[in-house]
């Protein structure tokens, strides 16, 4: 009966490594997705409209600034962020870095 106590702790330890792999497959499996649709090409785009003041149409405009879109001027994009600076509703400036993937329109101004 003391083995299988022993069998089961050392069972437990082998695989609780296991959440890790599945991360790790997890985010490459987004990678893969990500480079099918086609967002590095959007990350391309907009890294043309860098220090240009533009609409970000989003759902985490919601959270930002209480309406999707976000009047702002973008600072920097990689292959899966952009940062870009906004005034809130106080006049107050802030910068914030957003998942590409979740911007659904640009709007130019």
């Amino acid at each position: 009966m003391e083995y299988f106590g022993f069998l089961a702790f050392i069972f437990i330890i082998i695989y609780s490594s296991y959440p890790a792999k599945i991360k790790n497959l997890e985010a490459k499996v987004k990678k893969l997705e990500r480079n099918i649709k086609g967002d590095k090409s959007m990350s391309k785009i907009l890294s043309q409209l860098k220090d240009k003041k533009c609409i970000l149409t989003s759902d985490e405009g919601l959270t930002l600034v209480s309406k999707r879109d976000i009047e702002c001027v973008i600072l920097d994009v990689d292959d899966e962020w952009i940062k870009f600076t906004y005034t809130d509703k106080k006049g107050n400036t802030l910068t914030q870095i957003l998942k590409i993937e979740s911007i659904d329109r640009v709007t130019c101004l």
